[in-house]
C-alpha cells in the first residue's frame, strides 16, 4: 500500500478515534468533516525517486458514525509536488465501515496525472479490507495496491 493510501487510512484513523469517543445520537448519525491545506517535505517523494521536494495536501473530508458502530467515510484529496517532474496526485474515495472495523472502499483513490495532461495511474473500483487493514479482494483497477515498485509510475 503506498504512502497516500495509507494517509487515507490514517485520517481515517484519526477521525474514528475522535468521533467514537462521542455519544452518538439515535436521531440519526453523528457528522464531522473538514477541509484543510498543508505543505509539508515529502519523504514518500524522496524515498521512492531520491528527489527532495515540498508537497501541497488539499484535503476535504466527511465522516458519519451510525448507532450500530458502522460508519461512512468519504475523502477528496489532492498532492501537488513543487518539483514540476513530479505528477499531481488526486483521490476520492468513500470508506463504508463496518462494526467489526472491516470496510470496503470504493472511487478512484489514485490518479496521476501528468503535469502537461495525461495520466499516468488510475485506481478505480472497490477495495475490501479485513478488520486489520488486510486486503481481502479488489474488483476494478488498482495498481497503488499490487505492484511491488511504484517509482516508474511517480518518478520523472
Amino acid at each position: 500500500m503506498n504512502h497516500r493510501a495509507l494517509a487515507l487510512s490514517a485520517t481515517a484513523a484519526l477521525v474514528l478515534g475522535a468521533m467514537t469517543a462521542g455519544a452518538v445520537q439515535a436521531g440519526g448519525p453523528a457528522r464531522d468533516s473538514d477541509s484543510y491545506t498543508v505543505t509539508f517535505f515529502d519523504d514518500f517523494i524522496f524515498e521512492l525517486c531520491g528527489i527532495e521536494t515540498m508537497t501541497t495536501l488539499t484535503e476535504r473530508w466527511t465522516f458519519k458514525e451510525f448507532a450500530d458502530g458502522s460508519a461512512i467515510f468519504h475523502v477528496n484529496r489532492t498532492f501537488v509536488p513543487d518539483d514540476p517532474r513530479i505528477p499531481v496526485e488526486r483521490g476520492a474515495g468513500t470508506s463504508l465501515i463496518a462494526p467489526d472495523g472491516s470496510r470496503v472502499v470504493v472511487g478512484k483513490p489514485t490518479q496521476l496525472f501528468d503535469r502537461d495532461g495525461g495520466i499516468r495511474l488510475l485506481d478505480a473500483g472497490r477495495a475490501m479490507f479485513d478488520e486489520f487493514g488486510e486486503v481481502i479482494s479488489i474488483s476494478g483497477q488498482s495498481v497503488s495496491l499490487v505492484v511491488d515498485d511504484l517509482a516508474p509510475y511517480y518518478c520523472p
